[in-house]
């Protein structure tokens, strides 16, 4: 389901790890442990992180940029940073401790900046960096729900990752959630990402899905040791984009930064958490999900665009055209359509010419 659909219990499980099925039991856990080649151990968990690496659409650098780095966001749970330069800001900037401590973080951001780079010769791709680093009510886990393994492990004469990016002689804790164990109870900071990702959208006019490369999270020991949580999701999407300066890239990043921070008190306004969550979309899906997708985003249009948008008319009776095409009428009857199921399929440049009124109405008002 795409992630605009989903619940906030969806979400949190999302965020956790990937876990046996409900019914494992603890003494089940520990025979996985041993034919796995691995030992219980007891631990307390007291924090969380996540990081995930988007594009920043619509713009890349011709040749190298001489600031890379530029905050648009900042809270004692969340940051989010446009970046030029990936390795350069995880070495040397980042406000997470999750790259220094997470093997498949390192190796899937290494992978990442070299396959981008590889295809964008000459230019220089631009990213969206969300950070969590969220510190946590202190769980201890001692009864068999965390195990140590050996990152790399010897098997039929064979050296073989037990962990994306193991190392030769480290070792690595893995988590379990099992009927009977503890488990801790991860912060659901989704809020404050669709706004920032929202932000982007209507400051880039981007009426495409926002790529993402990497989702990699982690528990934290009380000791400040990585413990495995979740598996990599990835994206991978065509797009345009133009060529900018260093001037241009940090008057961007200003507007961005700007616009998150007057967002973010009318953020409580449900409808508009609703629109900024509905913008989203992660994965293109079958025409039901589009539908659907459609039918939130224009209803959560028509609750914000007069009443905390600013839109001086009547979204669902008006003639005007805001921004792309489609007047509001003609969006209005395309909802209509897709209700009823009165479509063949769905139309991708009804919903783009929607996205693009709510960049139109959101630049408006925020930036």
């Amino acid at each position: 389901m795409p992630r605009n659909n989903r619940s906030v219990a969806d979400r949190k499980k999302s965020l956790q790890a990937v876990a046996p099925a409900p019914e494992l039991t603890l003494a089940g856990l520990r025979a996985i442990y041993e034919a796995g080649g691995g030992q219980a151990i007891s631990c307390t968990i007291n924090g969380h992180y996540r990081t995930q690496i988007f594009e920043f659409p619509r713009a890349q650098f011709q040749g190298e940029c001489d600031d890379p780095h530029q905050s648009a966001y900042n809270s004692p749970s969340v940051q989010a940073t446009v970046v030029a330069d990936i390795r350069d800001y995880f070495r040397n900037k980042t406000r997470s401790d999750h790259y220094a401590i997470s093997p498949p973080l390192r190796h899937e951001v290494a992978e990442t900046d070299e396959k981008l780079s590889s295809q964008t010769k000459g230019r220089t791709r631009i990213y969206l960096i969300l950070e969590e680093q969220n510190t946590l009510t202190p769980v201890n886990m001692v009864h068999g729900e965390c195990s140590l393994f050996d990152e790399v492990q010897e098997r039929d004469g064979k050296k073989t990752p037990n962990l994306l990016g193991g190392r030769e002689g480290k070792q690595f804790i893995t988590a379990w959630h099992a009927v009977g164990g503890s488990w801790p109870t991860i912060p659901d900071n989704q809020d404050s990402m669709d706004m920032i990702l929202a932000a982007v959208r209507a400051g880039q006019d981007s009426s495409e899905p926002i790529r993402r490369y990497v989702d990699k999270s982690c528990l934290v020991t009380d000791d400040g040791r990585f413990v495995t949580t979740v598996r990599p999701t990835a994206s991978a999407r065509l797009s345009t984009a133009r060529n900018i300066d260093t001037k241009t890239y940090r008057k961007k990043v200003s507007e961005i930064r700007n616009a998150i921070a007057a967002m973010e008190p009318d953020i409580k306004i449900p409808h508009l958490a609703l629109l900024v969550n509905s913008m989203y979309r992660d994965e293109h899906k079958d025409d039901a999900f589009e539908r659907l997708h459609y039918l939130r985003l224009w209803e959560s249009l028509n609750e914000t665009g007069e009443k905390h948008l600013g839109y001086p008319g009547n979204i669902r009776e008006d003639s005007a055209t805001i921004a792309g095409t489609k007047t509001l009428k003609e969006l209005k009857k395309y909802r209509n359509d897709v209700a009823h199921w009165w479509t063949d399929s769905s139309d991708e440049e009804y919903l783009e010419n929607l996205h693009r009124t709510v960049n139109e109405l959101l630049r408006r008002k925020y930036f």
